[in-house]
């Protein structure tokens, strides 16, 4: 018995393992619930869902998530390990035979319980190499949408602590990986048109090795006939430096090409961390903002959880936060500061006048996407909202927002500055709402 490991991409965009595995219809399908102690039967461990749940529950989790759901073959107790590793969907056979489970022979486990608890401390490198990751997040049938678990304030800042300093840790990571994958990817398009260059320049020595040696021939011949053993030396000389340069660009043409393929191969990995760290990143950031949300329907003061998000107050824009009555920001009415389809001259002249942080939302004139205008020191800047199967958001992986006042919401406690530079303002007063006196 040997077992093999699937990509649920190979089925098709749209995740239909239909040709993948073993024909499902309505299929059944089961979570292992790992908060039971282990000595649990299999069938009160499990829960109910459909199919077509399943790319919806793993979509853009992190590397190391997984669930456990009916194999629907024909030998009762086997399994299917369905598990995320390099932002795709790795499907794994658990067989079952004479009470043991396992990935392949021979069967060890005593329980499915037993065997993911084994791999949520080994890496499952131990069964196949291309897998090294652990069974690290399990999709539990008590999971909700409503992370926030703790009933107190303080026990809820400090998870928002922790929350968005891992949150930091990995934006730093993906911008360090981003600014290196961005570098190389510009040196491999200069090695590229460099071996292009090469190319031709062999091509032209190569042309003038076959006309020297053609016509050498007839010269040595008759220096020879002349006894002018000199100029004989002289061609010859001078056509052995001609095949010597074009020796030495071509390996240099080789060596290049080495060195691009070692780089290409670099840059592919880089890549691939950088996908591996989206789903961790849109997590993160889903999962901070729940807590932001609990503790401002709490009433917190914004300077406390400044405190907590290591922002110095003493530098914060009283202006911008408006949290002990959040619920009364203009920001909640649409029709605040959307306004439809208006191009990006009318734009402009609607914030004319208005004070840094006015902003408005409109259609851009990128199909499917919107645009913001706000101002900034003065001056209106611009810039695309994308709208993607994930949510809005500027850039990946920040598409993210359900909903384009969910975007607005974020950015009116957040700087843009993360996205653009130039744009260090947060989107602080709607259009349409009433604008502070005196304020530029």
């Amino acid at each position: 018995m040997y077992n093999t490991v699937w990509t649920a991409e190979k089925a098709g965009e749209e995740g239909d393992w239909r040709d993948v595995m073993m024909p499902y219809s309505t299929e059944l399908i089961f979570y292992l619930e790992m908060d039971q102690p282990p000595d649990h039967s299999t069938n009160s461990i499990v829960c109910l869902v459909f199919r077509e749940e399943v790319n919806d529950k793993l979509r853009d989790m992190p590397d190391g998530t997984f669930l456990v759901r009916d194999a629907s073959t024909k030998m009762q107790g086997d399994y299917t390990l369905t598990l995320r590793k390099g932002g795709n969907n790795k499907l794994i056979k658990i067989y079952h035979r004479d009470g043991k489970y396992g990935f392949s022979d021979p069967l060890t486990f005593a329980s499915v319980v037993e065997l993911i608890s084994h791999y949520r401390h080994e890496s499952l490198a131990q069964y196949n190499t291309k897998l090294d990751v652990k069974l690290m997040y399990p999709i539990s049938r008590f999971q909700q949408d409503q992370l926030v678990k703790e009933d107190n304030i303080d026990a809820v800042g400090k998870k928002l602590q922790e929350y968005h300093n891992q949150y930091q840790d990995k934006s730093k990571e993906y911008d360090r990986l981003y600014e290196e994958y961005t570098k190389m990817s510009q040196e491999i398009q200069m090695k590229r048109t460099a071996i292009e260059a090469f190319n031709e320049t062999i091509k032209i020595f190569e042309e003038q090795c076959h006309t020297q040696e053609r016509y050498s021939k007839d010269y040595i011949e008759r220096f020879r006939r002349e006894g002018n053993d000199k100029e004989i030396e002289r061609i010859m000389m001078n056509y052995e430096k001609l095949k010597s340069r074009l020796g030495e660009i071509h390996d240099s043409k080789v060596r290049l090409e080495q060195d691009l393929k070692t780089q290409a191969m670099d840059n592919r990995e880089t890549d691939k961390k950088m996908n591996s760290l989206k789903p961790d990143l849109i997590q993160l950031r889903k999962i901070r903002d729940q807590y932001l949300v609990w503790l401002n329907h709490k009433g917190v003061r914004q300077k406390r959880i400044n405190d907590w998000l290591g922002i110095k107050n003493e530098n914060t824009d009283e202006g911008y936060f408006v949290s002990e009555e959040d619920e009364n920001l203009p920001h909640y009415d649409e029709k605040s500061w959307f306004v439809g389809d208006l191009n990006r001259t009318e734009a402009e002249e609607l914030l004319t006048g208005k004070p840094d942080g006015a902003f408005l939302i409109r259609e851009s004139s990128k199909k499917g996407c919107y645009a913001c205008s706000v101002i900034v020191e003065g001056e209106v800047k611009h810039c695309v909202i994308y709208s993607t199967a994930r949510g809005f958001g500027f850039a990946e992986p920040y598409n993210l927002y359900s909903s384009l006042k969910d975007l607005v919401l974020h950015y009116h406690q957040t700087s843009l500055v993360q996205h653009n530079d130039s744009l260090n303002v947060r989107l602080a007063y709607p259009v349409y709402a009433q604008m502070p006196s005196g304020r530029r």
